[in-house]
């Protein structure tokens, strides 16, 4: 009975395995190829909008792209360790919310919203900047519990 059990328990980790790794390589061509898109674009970003709209929509990308590396280090992690982590999804969440924080202002720039409109996105940014804060209290937390061990 024990051997069936050793057996099927190297099954699915050898199954596991393969599945992070296909999922770490994905991820790695995705951020490559989305940086590369974005160097591929930055000569039209520049000469084409203002300084402000170039800055914001860089900076966006470069958040994407860090999320994706953050997600592939997760990915990486769980692959050597067998084991899930939560600092890398606090990380992940901080870079989303900051990035949507600059998505939501670059989008009140650019566009002259209703006042509605200009309340809700208020609202918005309060609700992520609160979570932000909340995602960094975390993040301190778990580095302060982790140091202690």
């Amino acid at each position: 009975m024990s051997i069936k059990i050793n057996i099927s328990k190297r099954f699915f980790e050898a199954g596991s395995d393969l599945l992070h790794l296909t999922i770490g390589i994905l991820l790695i061509i995705l951020g490559g190829a989305f940086v590369c898109q974005l160097f591929y674009n930055l000569k039209s970003l520049l000469f084409t909008k203002d300084f402000a709209y170039t800055t914001a929509v860089i900076l966006n990308k470069v958040f994407f792209a860090l999320m994706i590396l953050e997600v592939a280090h997760t990915v990486v992690i769980s692959y050597q360790e067998h084991i899930i982590k939560p600092e890398p999804f606090l990380i992940i969440g901080l870079i989303a919310s900051i990035r949507r924080i600059l998505a939501l202002t670059l989008n009140l720039v650019e566009t002259h919203p209703t006042e509605q409109e200009f309340y809700m996105a208020m609202i918005e940014t309060a609700v992520l900047t609160f979570l932000v804060l909340i995602l960094t209290i975390g993040l301190m937390l778990l580095k302060k519990s982790t140091n202690n061990n």
